[in-house]
């Protein structure tokens, strides 16, 4: 009861500095991911983390000094990590391994990323530059192993966790079982698996994430690990919060995860159409998959409150498994202007291009923070074409498919896109379709990365499409349309 009356207090002192936004709200917004540990230090140093398997330093207040760089990029939310204090290991830096969850407090918070006037303060500079504020969560697990519980609050004993009984000889999901019981049961990679059955676990996991969502004022959540605990109990974590989350179902499987949507939480990270861009823009397999998975993807409840990425803390860099910036520009562009809210990971700007965790989670300081990279550049182009036109406010329409080429339109914006990359032939495509009618003949498009050297006129049978040494287009209307 003392409990929930904390809850209640610091929901009542704090709610008014959320910015209250909808799941409708989100879609509008384009997301920046970054790694605490791994953006900026508070003293604003820049050399190289010596173990970046361990803490590097970043924090809080490094971070709020550079919300500004954020800004520029055009991104107007920011993704954080976790926040609990954690198990005590030097690679604990990613913050998935908790041991304390309390309410409130400087006691339950990760003391390498600073206090927890730290952390309001860099919430509420989001807030003051119009941006969203995302939290990283976790309610499927603590850190370290059932032996070290005793150590932990408020989840201290064996009754909060789920034995073995159901679970292989070493007590961990075996993935390739295909076992959903396994895998809400048995725990991952050793992690205490906690039990959300117990009327006390569940409880206390939605007083927690209700004083730290109103407490610091976030906007919305990223939910680890959701098909590790069953539908219902998302549900009622994601009410308690009372924000927009979006949740993890790493899959490519899109029958597995699309009940996910709705039946646990209003969005999902978009596994499926992430595994297809990977296949299509970096591995060059047929762009004709873009068009099967986009069709496949009416199975979910609603696309445009998916989470788009093409990079993320958890995979290798785009740029690792196809080391040409030119075909990572074309994903990109595909990525920001389809369907769902995209999510940038940090470095992409810059071009990072490291492989498996944790090389594919390098400290961005190293950067200098350039803003005129040709990376930066092509991202802020983008994102300005997609919030200029609001494209999340139209219809997605294919325009055009084959092997090497793909186009549709949001409104009456045309994107164009191919994966043949730097060194690949010269691209030509006649646009038919939506030719005197979304596109009236005579409407002249501008093409926003060259928007006076690069126009087409529609003509009655259409217009042409080139798309030189892999580049992408974006074309929006300028006049007649």
């Amino acid at each position: 009861m003392a409990k929930s009356a904390v809850a209640m207090a610091i929901c009542g002192a704090f709610a008014a500095s959320a910015l209250a936004a909808s799941t409708d709200d989100w879609k509008g917004r384009v997301i920046y991911q970054l790694l605490t540990d791994r953006f900026a230090r508070t003293d604003g140093s820049t050399s190289p983390c010596n173990d970046i398997s361990q803490y590097c330093g970043g924090t809080y207040a490094g971070a709020t000094k550079k919300l500004d760089y954020v800004a520029e990029l055009g991104c107007d939310a920011v993704w954080i990590s976790p926040i609990p204090r954690q198990i005590d290991s030097p690679e604990s830096f990613h913050g998935y391994w908790a041991s304390t969850l309390t309410l409130s407090g400087d006691g339950g918070l990760n003391r390498h990323f600073g206090p927890a006037a730290d952390l309001k303060g860099f919430v509420d500079g989001m807030h003051g530059k119009g941006m969203f504020a995302m939290l990283d969560v976790v309610g499927n697990h603590m850190g370290g192993t059932i032996s070290d519980i005793g150590g932990f609050f408020p989840f201290n004993s064996s009754l909060h966790y789920h034995d073995c009984s159901h679970c292989p000889a070493d007590c961990n999901i075996d993935f390739n079982a295909n076992n959903q019981q396994e895998v809400e049961l048995c725990r991952l990679s050793g992690l205490p698996d906690l039990n959300q059955s117990v009327p006390f676990v569940a409880q206390y996991l939605q007083q927690w994430v209700a004083a730290q969502v109103h407490g610091y004022g976030f906007d919305g959540l990223r939910v680890d690990t959701v098909p590790e605990v069953d539908m219902p109990f998302w549900r009622s974590f994601q009410s308690a919060a009372g924000v927009y989350a979006v949740g993890e179902v790493f899959n490519g499987n899109i029958g597995y995860v699309a009940p996910y949507q709705g039946g646990a939480l209003p969005g999902l990270l978009s596994y499926p159409l992430f595994f297809t861009m990977r296949a299509v823009f970096a591995q060059q397999q047929s762009m004709n998959q873009l068009q099967s998975t986009l069709k496949a993807y009416e199975a979910f409840e609603d696309v445009d409150a998916l989470g788009t990425f093409l990079d993320n803390h958890d995979n290798p860099r785009f740029l690792y498994v196809r080391n040409d910036q030119v075909a990572y520009k074309a994903a990109l562009t595909f990525m920001i202007m389809t369907r769902g809210i995209p999510i940038v990971y940090y470095g992409s700007e810059q071009g990072f291009d490291g492989g498996p965790d944790p090389h594919c989670r390098e400290p961005l300081w190293t950067s200098g923070y350039d803003t005129t990279t040709p990376l930066f550049t092509h991202i802020k182009t983008v994102i300005a074409a997609r919030q200029q036109n609001q494209v999340w406010t139209q219809p997605q329409v294919q325009r055009y498919s084959d092997d090497t080429f793909y186009a549709f339109s949001r409104g009456q914006v045309l994107v164009a896109t191919t994966n043949v990359g730097s060194n690949g032939a010269q691209q030509v495509r006649s646009i038919t379709y939506g030719a005197g009618t979304t596109w009236p003949v005579g409407c002249v498009l501008s093409n926003v990365f060259y928007p006076t050297a690069d126009r087409v006129k529609v003509a009655a049978g259409g217009f042409d499409v080139y798309l030189d040494q892999g580049e992408s287009k974006i074309y929006v209307p300028l006049s007649g349309c």
